[in-house]
């Protein structure tokens, strides 16, 4: 049964030896405890006394306190208060028609849906303030605003803690979440706790209680805004001032260089730079036809920390496609209805790949110069998610070593935007290919690429420096799997690609880089070079005092 009040002692929760992180700052103790999301039992328990299902991802003993201690006076931040604070009723619950948006973003998919089936506002909705202590006076209306100028000195934060409350995916249209923050200076603290909920396409709503403390007056101000808008609007609202900041950075470096010319207003769009081999280095290269892109370029000189994560933004996306487009699969299932999708023996989706990395057209050479059929495929890779990351990873790999001759300044901005398109990239192949639909499931794997490619930066970065046989070290634990029976040969044919592929993007201008101009190569070709006799080869087989030439040696002479 519903309770819409306190929290019954009986709920579950941590043991007094669960202290959580602490601070006392003249008088006023801030407590924060930070545990991992409920297990089955306190959930059921949860359950029973709240009256609704909670969220998918709660974080039932985690709180937040503010307490003063000559007076007992204190405020609490915790979940269960929170979840109780949720419309238990359908009288302002979300209704998916506001289904009417909703259905047509989700075309056929979800088309027998007319109403809410829920009992309760599932988007879980709370305009939770926090709880005071049963003695603490309440809080008496004011016109006394947070005083924002003395949050904005740059005083030092004694203490900072974030912690999450609940979240849930609004069964992947979107998501909810309730969270707080708190930072403590020397003279005052500052507490937020956030409502954020998005559906997708529908609505956002965002609903904030700020606490603010003044520790020498002793003086507590807490401040509630509520604020909700239609998808489409903020979504629009956004891309105007976005679009309207780049227009103005371009419009005021134009002033600059032409004073005595009249404003030329360029829009994001006709200021877009377009590649031209011949450009000097350090330039975007363009068009110089184009007085809007003169603007660009020109802008990009003046006011490089405005355009050029634009610049970078847009070209890594193009990089993005060309590194995703060396192993691209798919898995043709996964469009017929109740059809199982193909596993590899270690559980992974099956695809059909085509190309060097997953089969061959290509000829074998043997030492002896005999040129024969490949009887296996170039390098026989498995066409799965786990395949196409790995070689995904290693073309962007050899473009980040070419960006970190960018300059100084803007090489970061270049590698965060080719890391984060790939995560885009791969959070939408996981949906759209494998079907995985739970946001929490994909950011476990996402996380777990992340790992995966500090890990890669490091080896291929050794293999570099410290030449080919560690190279193939990396290649061969992170593209083979630490395969014990793989073919040396494929090894090699990957190490001197990438050896290959260094070399052309170190010929290249920064303005072919920075252009989207790179388009990779054959790998297939590089078999010839790899079976070519090396001197060192040759001298393995040189014969020994008192020892006969080996065959092989004798072939070679």
């Amino acid at each position: 049964m519903a309770v819409n009040g306190q929290r019954a002692s009986s709920l579950l929760a941590p043991s007094a030896s669960d202290a959580g992180s602490s601070i006392t700052q003249q008088g006023f103790k801030v407590t924060t405890r930070k545990f991992p999301i409920l297990k089955a039992e306190p959930i059921d328990a949860m359950t029973k006394q709240l009256g609704i299902t909670p969220p998918e991802m709660i974080f039932g003993d985690n709180s937040v306190s503010i307490e003063h201690i000559g007076t007992g006076w204190g405020l609490n931040f915790n979940t269960f208060d929170a979840l109780d604070k949720v419309d238990k009723t359908s009288g302002s619950m979300l209704q998916v028609a506001h289904s009417k948006e909703w259905q047509s973003t989700r075309e056929k998919k979800h088309e027998d849906i007319t109403e809410v089936v829920k009992p309760f506002d599932w988007s879980y909705s709370t305009n939770y303030r926090g709880t005071l202590r049963q003695s603490a006076p309440a809080f008496q209306s004011t016109d006394k605003s947070i005083p924002l100028e003395l949050l904005k000195r740059p005083d030092p934060i004694v203490f900072f803690d974030e912690i999450m409350l609940y979240e849930d995916e609004m069964a992947d249209n979107g998501i909810t979440l309730l969270s707080c923050k708190i930072r403590v200076m020397p003279a005052r603290l500052l507490l937020l706790c956030r409502f954020f909920m998005r559906l997708d396409n529908v609505l956002v709503r965002i609903r904030d209680t700020r606490v603010y403390v003044e520790f020498a007056t002793g003086e507590v101000i807490r401040e509630y805004v509520a604020k909700e808008d239609k998808y489409e609007v903020i979504r629009q609202t956004l891309n105007h001032r976005a679009s309207q900041s780049f227009s103005t950075s371009l419009s005021l470096a134009q002033t600059a260089a032409s004073p005595a010319r009249s404003r030329t207003t360029a829009t994001a769009e006709s200021a877009e730079p377009q590649p031209q081999k011949s450009r000097s280095t350090n330039q975007v290269p363009i068009d110089t036809a184009s007085t809007a892109q003169k603007l660009a370029v020109e802008a990009r000189k003046r006011l490089p920390s405005v355009t050029e994560t634009y610049v970078a933004y847009g070209v890594t996306e193009k990089l993005i496609k060309e590194c995703g487009r060396q192993a691209a699969y798919s898995i043709p299932q996964r469009n017929e209805k109740d059809a199982s999708l193909p596993k590899t023996k270690d559980g992974e989706d099956l695809g059909v790949g085509s190309g060097w990395w997953y089969e061959s057209k290509n000829k074998c050479y043997t030492l002896t110069g005999e040129r024969k059929a490949d009887p296996k495929p170039a390098l026989g890779l498995t066409p799965t998610f786990n395949t196409w990351a790995q070689v995904t990873f290693l073309h962007m790999y050899l473009l980040t070593v070419r960006m970190r001759c960018f300059p100084a300044e803007h090489a970061p901005t270049w590698h965060q935007h080719l890391l984060n398109h790939f995560f885009y990239t791969a959070e939408d192949r996981m949906v759209t290919i494998h079907n995985v639909h739970s946001r929490a499931i994909r950011n476990k794997y996402l996380k777990d690429l992340f790992v995966q490619w500090r890990g890669l930066l490091a080896g291929y970065d050794e293999g570099l420096i410290r030449g080919d046989a560690v190279l193939a070290t990396a290649i061969w634990r992170n593209i083979f799997k630490a395969d014990e029976n793989v073919d040396f040969r494929h090894l090699g044919d990957v190490v001197s690609y990438m050896r290959g592929v260094l070399k052309g993007l170190d010929g290249m201008q920064d303005d072919a880089i920075a252009g989207g101009e790179v388009v990779f190569g054959d790998p297939g070709t590089e078999r010839a070079g790899v079976m070519e006799r090396s001197r060192m080869m040759a001298s393995l087989d040189e014969p020994i005092s008192g020892k006969p030439e080996s065959k092989n040696a004798q072939a070679a002479r």
